[in-house]
This record gives C-alpha cells, sequence and structure tokens, in this order.
C-alpha cells in the first residue's frame, strides 16, 4: 500500500523551507551572540510589583510587544503510516519569559503535536530540544522523531536538492506527544529585551536550563496540556537541574 502525506504538496514544501530558516537562524544567532559562562541570575515567571523604571538593556513594554512572535497556530493534521493513521493537532507558538520584576526577557519558539483522542491524563508527553550552542530542534523534528522527515540521503543531501518531506514511519508521536522548543538565540526564539547582560544571563549553563525548564512549566500550564501528570525522568532531566523545576522532578519521579 503507498503510503502518502495527505497534506498538499505546498505544505511540505513551506515546512521544510521553514526547517532550513530555522537552522540558518540558528546559525547567524550564534555567529553574533557571545557565549562566555557568566554567573547571573536566572530568568524566571512574571511577578507582581515590579518597579515603574526600566534597567539599562530592557526593553520597554511598547518595544517587547512589537517584536513579538506571532500569536499561536494550531492546525489539524493526517498521517498515513504503515499500518496505521495518525490524527493530531500540530502548533506553532510560543511563551514569554520574564524577569523577577516582571519585564520581558524573551520569547521562546516551539512547535508541537498532540495525538486526536487521546486522554491528557495517561498521555506522556516528551520536551526536545537540542545540544549546541546555537541549534535549534529543527534537527531533531525533522531528522529523528517528528511525524515528518525531510530526506538527506543520497542526491537529497545536495543543497541545490529541493526539500520535500516524507511521512516519518519512525515518529514518537504513536506513544507520546511531542514539544519541540528552541532555545533563544535558535529557530525563531528570540531575545525581548536588549543588552549583554541579558545575553549573558541567558547563554550560561544555569541560565539556558532554567529557561528550558520554565518553558516546560509554562508549556503544561497551559490549558490545552492539563492533567499531564505522566512525565518521566529521562524526558526532563536537564529540567531537574534547575532548583526551580523541583515540581516538574517530583512529578516525574513518582510517575516514572
Amino acid at each position: 500500500m503507498a503510503n502518502r502525506f495527505a497534506a498538499p504538496r505546498h505544505v511540505c514544501l513551506a515546512v521544510a523551507l521553514l526547517a532550513f530558516s530555522l537552522m540558518a537562524g540558528a546559525r547567524a544567532e550564534d555567529a553574533a551572540s557571545p557565549r562566555e559562562p557568566q554567573p547571573a541570575a536566572t530568568p524566571s515567571g512574571p511577578k507582581s510589583g515590579g518597579t515603574g523604571g526600566h534597567a539599562a538593556g530592557t526593553a520597554s513594554p511598547a518595544e517587547a510587544e512589537q517584536h513579538r512572535l506571532p500569536p499561536d497556530s494550531t492546525t489539524k493534521q493526517t498521517l498515513a503510516l504503515p499500518g496505521r493513521t495518525l490524527a493530531f493537532s500540530a502548533t506553532a507558538g510560543s511563551i514569554r519569559l520574564f524577569d523577577d520584576k516582571g519585564e520581558p526577557q524573551a520569547d521562546i519558539a516551539y512547535t508541537a503535536y498532540q495525538l486526536d483522542g487521546a486522554d491528557p491524563a495517561t498521555r506522556p508527553v516528551t520536551f526536545l530540544f537540542n545540544g549546541g550552542p546555537g541549534a535549534a530542534s529543527a534537527y531533531l523534528q525533522l531528522g529523528a522523531a517528528g511525524p515528518w522527515r525531510l530526506s538527506i540521503d543520497g542526491d537529497a543531501a545536495i543543497p541545490s536538492a529541493s526539500p520535500d518531506l516524507e511521512p516519518n514511519a519512525e515518529t514518537w508521536l504513536d506513544f507520546t506527544d511531542l514539544v519541540f522548543i528552541d532555545p533563544v538565540g535558535t529557530g525563531y526564539s528570540r531575545f525581548a529585551a536588549s543588552g549583554e547582560d541579558v545575553r549573558k544571563k541567558f547563554f550560561s549553563i544555569d541560565g539556558d536550563v532554567s529557561s528550558i525548564a520554565l518553558t516546560i512549566r509554562r508549556w503544561l500550564e497551559n490549558p490545552t496540556a492539563c492533567c499531564r501528570p505522566n512525565i518521566s525522568p529521562a524526558k526532563v532531566m536537564a529540567a531537574c537541574a534547575d532548583r526551580r523545576s523541583s515540581a516538574i522532578c517530583r512529578s516525574s519521579r513518582a510517575s516514572g
């Protein structure tokens, strides 16, 4: 039986071009950004009672809003694979991170795939983010675990080759929902604040771990992801290194 992606070909091409833009953006951001290991306060969620003034290098609310990523977008997809057909929702979205004063620091882009008809109370969710520095999650999404795969074998490895997507028979979506996260400075993720201080804060070991942990927590707090107790330790081991992710780690140990 022939297996083919149910969406039109132009959708495949658009997603493939998006993947290449994510990779190119990651390399450009990495080349322009210093990666000095600096101990600094890590980002946190918004809190009330912040001061009225803006610290040096902090964008005003109007400036931060002007450069905000587009609203989240969700589409319904159907994928024909050997022996089964997967129906799921695909969401391209972003999560804004704030400092302790409630000032916007960064917008973290993500792509989420959630299987239709599954019970969120028992359905696992896996968070995927690449190593690096400077690597977006597109490599994991279109090269390993996502519902579609970008062929890079044979003639397809040539830069001028047509970027055709094909169904990924080895996708993890059969047994877990997937959330691909781009750390700030990779993919479409970007800073909402300016200045070297905020860059050093995120481009450090503690800052990187903290921002990913907070992004995972914010996604889990979203109403579309409610009732998600089934998180295994391996999926959020980096998040567990952050003290502020202790609630996630406790849930992981309890369900692992």
